[in-house]
C-alpha cells in the first residue's frame, strides 16, 4: 500500500486516536505530580499544598517578621492509610529563629513535621525572613 494512502484515508479516525491518547497522556502526566503509589514499599507519596510556615523563635522580639512566601508544598511519604488521612492542618512547617548566634533576618531552611509519616521534601526549600515595619 502506498505511503499517500495509507495517510489519507481514514483521517477522521487518525486525528480521532492522536486527539485521545494525547488526553491520556495529559491526564496521567498531571496526576503523578500531585499523588503516586510507590510500588516497591507499599509507600504512598502525596503532596500537600499551602501549609503556612511558622516561626520558632524564643519569644523575645521575634514576633514582628515575615515570612516571603508564607505557605509552602510538603511532600509526604508512609502508610498508604496514615498518608490519606492527614490533612494540612496536620502539618507543621516552620523555621528555626532559635539560638544566640542566629540571624533574625535572610534567608532560613523550611522545616516541617507530619505526624506518622516522613516528610520527603519541602518546596521551597528555604523562605525569607524579614523585620515587619513597624
Amino acid at each position: 500500500m502506498p505511503w499517500r494512502t495509507l495517510l489519507l484515508e481514514n483521517r477522521a479516525q487518525k486525528l480521532g486516536s492522536l486527539a485521545l491518547a494525547a488526553l491520556i497522556w495529559l491526564t496521567v502526566r498531571s496526576n503523578l505530580g500531585i499523588e503516586r503509589l510507590a510500588s516497591n514499599d507499599g509507600l504512598r507519596i502525596r503532596v500537600l499544598e499551602n501549609i503556612p510556615v511558622g516561626v520558632l523563635a524564643s519569644g523575645m522580639g521575634d514576633s514582628g517578621v515575615q515570612i516571603r512566601p508564607s505557605v509552602v508544598h510538603v511532600e509526604i511519604e508512609g502508610d498508604p492509610d496514615v498518608v490519606q488521612r492527614l490533612t494540612p492542618g496536620d502539618l507543621q512547617a516552620y523555621v528555626n529563629l532559635l539560638g544566640p548566634d542566629a540571624p533574625r533576618q535572610g534567608m532560613f531552611r523550611v522545616n516541617a513535621r507530619a505526624p506518622g509519616v516522613r516528610v520527603a521534601a519541602v518546596l521551597p526549600e528555604s523562605v525569607r525572613v524579614e523585620r515587619a515595619s513597624r
